[in-house]
């Protein structure tokens, strides 16, 4: 396993150029991380809920009021580290996702080509990643672009592939006095993720690629919450942009079998599903590979596949 946590601790940044296997090894350890730090805060949590309310039970007891303050305050300083432990908890979306694209491609990959990985999950309104601070009328407002995925590898048939990820945020806040004469602060966020794939290869191979452009698009199949927002076709590559809403999933939660729900539960009413970032970088690689393929049958007499 190349990942060092002491080392990837202080960035957040994780950069390695490995086989799959050993990648996938890697993210299973950021996994057992997020899961330590995330129980580690929900104890603090506990901790301090239980310290407000041993407060009140020895406020009643007049020779116990000291010892009252006291799990106070200890329990005040439970909330405070745990706001801040919270900081340090990754982003499990983002490391799922690439877990979930390298299981689902590790068949497909060449396997004696490493792939190169560049994973950054610190948070996304982290200073650094900060790209501009303005006055929007009232608001003021914070900017956010966070290149936060690369992915480069090659597949068995010596395609190159190219995967990135950006996600971009914006923060806005407003104080004032209300209504009431109390100042008051408001505050907004908005954001958007953009997926980008692409796929580089021999032009020789793929013969007339860019007079396929106009029709290239007809070929795209996305799944609901991805739009397309541009789509490249040049002679040795072809690239697609995919913008997703901020609140995606690395893949949704399977479903329970009806054998595993009780005979007496009434079927709840289903929650708006969240986009399945996976299945949108899997049909993004499939609709590339469809342009790819009527490309290379273009020259075969009886073996022109269409495209929709």
């Amino acid at each position: 396993m190349s990942l060092e946590l002491s080392e990837f601790q202080k960035t957040y940044v994780y950069e390695t150029r490995a086989p799959v296997a050993e990648v996938l090894a890697d993210l299973k350890a950021l996994e057992t991380l997020d899961a330590k730090a995330e129980q580690k805060r929900r104890m603090l949590w506990i901790a301090a809920w239980v310290c407000m309310g041993l407060t009140v039970a020895l406020f009643l007891v007049p020779f116990l009021v000291l010892l009252a303050i006291a799990s106070f305050a200890t329990g005040i300083a439970l909330f405070i580290i745990r706001s801040r432990a919270s900081r340090s908890d990754l982003d499990d979306r983002r490391y799922g996702l690439v877990a979930a694209l390298l299981q689902r491609f590790q068949v497909d990959l060449d396997a004696n080509a490493p792939v190169d990985v560049k994973l950054d999950l610190a948070p996304v309104d982290a200073e650094r990643k900060c790209v501009g601070k303005r006055k929007r009328g009232r608001w003021d407002s914070e900017d956010f672009a966070d290149t936060w995925l690369s992915l480069h590898g090659r597949f068995a048939d010596g395609t190159h592939l190219h995967l990135s990820a950006v996600a971009h945020l914006q923060k806005r806040r407003r104080t004032g006095r209300g209504s009431s004469g109390k100042t008051k602060t408001k505050t907004k966020r908005k954001g958007k993720s953009l997926l980008q794939v692409g796929l580089r290869v021999k032009p020789e191979r793929f013969p007339g690629l860019t007079a396929l452009e106009a029709r290239a698009r007809d070929a795209v199949k996305l799944p609901p919450g991805a739009r397309l927002k541009r789509l490249r076709v040049a002679e040795d590559r072809v690239e697609l942009r995919v913008l997703l809403d901020e609140d995606w999933v690395a893949r949704p939660p399977k479903a329970p079998r009806p054998s595993e729900v009780p005979s007496g539960d009434r079927p709840r009413p289903e929650a708006p599903s969240k986009t399945d970032a996976s299945r949108a970088v899997t049909m993004m690689l499939l609709s590339l590979y469809q342009v790819l393929n009527y490309s290379s049958s273009r020259g075969q007499p009886g073996n022109v596949r269409s495209l929709p």
